[in-house]
């Protein structure tokens, strides 16, 4: 799964009720990928969002383009809150790009790490994957409390025999355009495993995989709740052992 010499990007975003922030990463992200020799473009998925995060979308699309060459397309297709799971699956099966990156609208990990997976792509990999858990990771803002918890989480995950990486959450990954097809046709979940679950998946299907470290800043508004989603998410990773045992 190579990537030609001239390659394109396609940056998939998933939103949801992200009016406080997504022009801000839009800017960033559109004014980063200009000055990038490759072609680009941004594809955000609307996860049925009911406040004016499309419009502010649309409007940074129409304003932006004076400025630089990124397009943005928005899909309002899902009506009702799915999951970002699904939206990312969506993003993955629709974006033309020969390297397609995913990030949080909230930019936690700036979009300037996006080299270095994409260096990885090119060495061969076909999945890449920003890690808060490297020797040379910067993290900063995050609490010693959500720390324990992602890093149990993996632990879990690497102990049932779904992940052989450290950080399989760090909402900043890279496929190749077939690996993020092949990976998306097979998930299942749209809960906060789905990561997992691509991972397992790329391993099923011998992707070579590889985590890169990234600076990576918390944000307070994280709706993720340390104690109930825990439960949520072991229950979803015994799911994807599993519905994938015979892929």
């Amino acid at each position: 799964m190579t990537v030609p010499d001239k390659f394109s990007v396609t940056v998939v975003i998933p939103v949801y009720n992200e009016q406080e922030r997504i022009a801000a990463s839009l800017y960033d992200i559109k004014d980063y990928l200009d000055k990038q020799e490759y072609q680009s473009n941004v594809l955000v998925i609307d996860d049925g969002s009911s406040d004016m995060t499309t419009e502010i979308v649309k409007f940074v699309d129409i304003y932006g383009s004076e400025f630089n060459s990124q397009k943005i397309g928005v899909l309002e297709e899902n009506v009702k809150n799915v999951g970002k799971g699904y939206s990312i699956a969506k993003g993955l099966l629709l974006a033309e790009g020969d390297i397609i990156v995913f990030t949080d609208a909230d930019c936690s990990t700036p979009i300037s790490e996006i080299d270095k997976l994409i260096e990885k792509i090119q060495q061969g990999y076909d999945v890449v994957i920003g890690s808060r858990h490297l020797k040379d990771s910067r993290v900063s803002g995050r609490g010693i409390g959500r720390s324990c918890m992602s890093r149990g989480f993996n632990f879990i995950a690497r102990l049932i025999r779904l992940l052989e990486v450290k950080d399989s959450q760090c909402g900043f990954k890279a496929y190749t355009n077939e690996a993020a097809r092949k990976i998306a046709a097979e998930q299942k979940t749209y809960g906060f495993c789905f990561d997992v679950e691509h991972l397992h998946i790329a391993k099923k299907l011998h992707c070579k995989v590889t985590e890169v470290p990234v600076r990576w800043k918390h944000d307070n508004r994280s709706t993720v709740s340390p104690f109930s989603d825990s439960i949520a998410m072991f229950f979803e990773l015994m799911k994807i052992r599993i519905i994938h045992r015979n892929l």
